[in-house]
């Protein structure tokens, strides 16, 4: 990125400073011919150059304002993940503050932290598609192993996409398409191998740490947008 920024900017100042010298470099090297017409060829020529020159550079800053302003998209995602993030482990290890999300995540007689614990793991893989670190065959050995339990089974019947198949095309889309198709795939194979496993009510551990949002001047909703899963 910065490679780039600096590319156009050395690109735009030789243009600049040919267009402005080459007048002056071209009257004193034809000073003394009488053949105006071989000037005026020089000229012609150094002008299409300079033009094609000018539509390079400005390619070039075009280009480097789009990445640029794609990175900025991609920290402002970060950011407002990471806040969420720490909301959802904060109601994990002060299981108080999981009625200010509003009605239960969870069903009666499940544990809320479970859920919130899901979701964290089906965001954890779906960065790591995002990032191209784990391809199709091992994302879908992930979700099979996954909807192989209760909890997650549970889980997504309740805030999954599993509903809206076909409608995903985005290349991170194309995870939740994968969670679709292995969760039904695991609906229709039967009960799960591994049933819920109740322990112990566990009490709040810290005080909650709040995170301040950095790139945003208020804190986004942590309801998904419309058209988003709830784990995306």
């Amino acid at each position: 990125m910065i490679l780039i920024a600096m590319l156009s900017i050395i690109m735009f100042a030789g243009t600049v400073a040919g267009v402005v010298i080459s007048p002056v470099l071209l009257d004193t090297y034809y000073a003394g011919d009488r053949d105006f017409s071989v000037s005026a060829d020089v000229g012609q020529a150094f002008g299409g150059a300079s033009a094609l020159v000018a539509c390079m550079t400005l390619f070039v800053v075009l280009t480097s304002v789009i990445l640029q302003h794609q990175q900025l998209k991609e920290i402002q995602r970060d950011k407002h993940s990471e806040f969420n993030e720490a909301l959802v482990l904060m109601a994990i290890e002060n299981p108080r503050y999981q009625q200010c999300w509003g009605g239960r995540v969870a069903p009666d007689g499940v544990e809320e932290d479970l859920f919130y614990y899901c979701s964290n793991v089906l965001k954890s893989w779906t960065r790591a598609w995002e990032l191209k670190k784990i391809d199709e065959q091992q994302a879908r050995e992930y979700l099979r192993g996954f909807f192989d339990s209760e909890i997650p089974r549970l889980f997504f019947e309740k805030h999954g996409d599993w509903h809206r198949r076909g409608q995903n095309r985005t290349h991170r889309e194309r995870f939740q398409e994968f969670a679709n198709e292995e969760y039904l795939r695991a609906i229709k194979a039967g009960p799960p191998h591994r049933r819920y496993e109740r322990y112990p009510a566990r009490q709040s551990v810290r005080e909650p740490q709040l995170t301040r949002l950095e790139t945003v001047d208020e804190v986004l909703p942590l309801h998904p947008v419309e058209g988003e899963n709830r784990f995306g």
